[in-house]
């Protein structure tokens, strides 16, 4: 059984073939193995669409039964990022990120808002021979419904017309802007600011001068090292800024940088009158600890009332090791979850208790069986952020059930002359439910003037 390519897709095929023949031999490499990485970062229509046509290309390659079951692993399957295909009566062929059996019809299904979706892939199939289908659907990945945009592209299916596509979150959309989730706190990563400082263009087209007020006074605007500023585009017109108030009301001009310093409004201006966003890269003083540091600021041209501002926010950069740092569900060396507990603590040391924000909800922080917690110098917890926990256990004589005492060898690790080190016990693992022996790295660290303790732990079925 096979696919078969037609048209324009047929074309884009010989070319990538082409390409991968004179890179490789065939057998090496398939032609899109460019596509190979982290699903999780694809994020923008033309990802979506050459993913789909690499898709579709596999198929011709290697054939029907053996791309249904390469699709289903971790190079073509990533959490919310899966490929589908589907007759154009809605037969479903294979979903190997959804609960969708083969042979199954999908044609009656519908979103939260009547769109028929299957029906409305297999249109643009048919009559366009492909294009992008807008609809909303559970995000897997946070188990909200959130806005969906799929890519499919017609291909054959055993002489019979049929369509492949896969699907995507956007981020940058008012409609994936809720407060739970997009916060000045959750704040960690450039894909984040750029999400952060998107929603505030649209609660600032929504509501006006309101916005500036709420940019100020919600914390769910300004948190720690986070804040926005908007800006003139024209002039440099300080309108509002968070972190610099003293600032508001002045012409922010190169005359108003000192020698040598990057003049960051005005070189926004620049690249703004000919992009519609812009990085900056320079140091500055971080609120939060009160000392210069690395700062990138992501900005925006936003239009409002006929008007063009600028609308920014910045990223204090951690140390380049922690830049390096694997996503929490990735970490399965005992090295990684060292470096993962340093740099914990080397947030938590910057922002106090705004890391748990972090620490709680962030996938660079929780994913898998891995996350951190915080202790004090009574064992009590300070910080888990699992929702199981037994009260007995934030005491120092707990024992667990190999008859060790957890809280208090970790309280003994970082009271230790070295202050830090490994503790082995048992603890149930959130991602098997069972209990099994866990390795957890203990750092010392100071929080309110109190002594804490910071770990992370390995189970170990999960060690490499």
């Amino acid at each position: 059984m096979r696919f078969r390519l037609t048209g324009p897709a047929l074309t884009m095929l010989t070319l990538a073939l082409l390409l991968a023949a004179s890179a490789t031999p065939v057998a090496a490499q398939t032609p899109c193995d460019s596509h190979a990485g982290r699903l999780a970062d694809l994020n923008s229509r033309e990802e979506l669409k050459a993913f789909v046509h690499c898709a579709a290309a596999h198929v011709e390659m290697v054939g029907w039964e053996q791309a249904a079951q390469d699709f289903g692993g971790h190079q073509w399957l990533d959490g919310p990022i899966y490929l589908f295909a589907s007759t154009l009566d809605g037969t479903m062929l294979f979903s190997p990120g959804t609960d969708y059996i083969p042979g199954e019809s999908l044609w009656e299904l519908r979103d939260s808002e009547g769109v028929a979706v299957v029906q409305e892939q297999a249109r643009i199939a048919r009559d366009f021979g492909g294009g992008y289908v807008y609809y909303r659907l559970e995000n897997i990945q946070s188990g909200a419904e959130e806005p969906k945009l799929s890519y499919v592209l017609q291909l054959d299916y055993q002489g019979e017309p049929a369509f492949i596509g896969a699907g995507l979150h956007p981020q940058d959309t008012h409609g994936t802007c809720p407060a739970d989730t997009v916060r000045a706190s959750l704040v960690y990563t450039e894909q984040d600011i750029e999400t952060f400082v998107g929603c505030a263009a649209h609660h600032l087209q929504r509501n006006g001068l309101q916005a500036l007020h709420d940019f100020n006074s919600d914390p769910r605007w300004s948190s720690g090292p986070t804040y926005l500023f908007l800006y003139d585009l024209e002039d440099a017109f300080a309108v509002f800024n968070a972190g610099q108030p003293q600032v508001v009301g002045t012409i922010r001009d190169t005359s108003a940088y000192a020698e040598g310093r990057i003049a960051v409004v005005p070189e926004m201006q620049r690249i703004l009158h000919s992009h519609d966003d812009s990085y900056i890269y320079y140091r500055f003083r971080n609120p939060a600890t009160d000392e210069e540091g690395r700062k990138i600021t992501y900005a925006r041209r936003v239009l409002h009332n006929g008007h063009e501002y600028l609308l920014a926010a910045g990223l204090y950069v951690p140390s380049l090791e922690c830049n390096a740092l694997p996503l929490a569900r990735d970490i399965n060396t005992r090295e990684e979850l060292q470096l993962y507990v340093n740099c914990g603590v080397e947030l938590l040391e910057e922002r106090g208790e705004l890391a748990f924000d972090l620490f709680r909800y962030h996938p660079q922080w929780v994913g898998g069986s891995s996350y951190l917690f915080v202790s004090g110098s009574d064992c009590r917890n300070i910080f888990y952020p699992l929702d199981y926990l037994y009260d007995e256990s934030q005491t120092c004589d707990f024992v667990d059930s190999a008859g060790n005492l957890p809280n208090q060898d970790i309280l003994d690790m970082s009271t230790s002359e070295a202050g830090e080190g490994w503790v082995d016990y048992v603890w149930l693992n959130p991602a098997s439910e069972t209990l099994e022996t866990k390795s957890s790295y203990i750092i010392a660290s100071t929080l309110n003037d109190e002594h804490v303790s910071v770990g992370a732990g390995l189970y170990e079925s999960e060690l490499q």
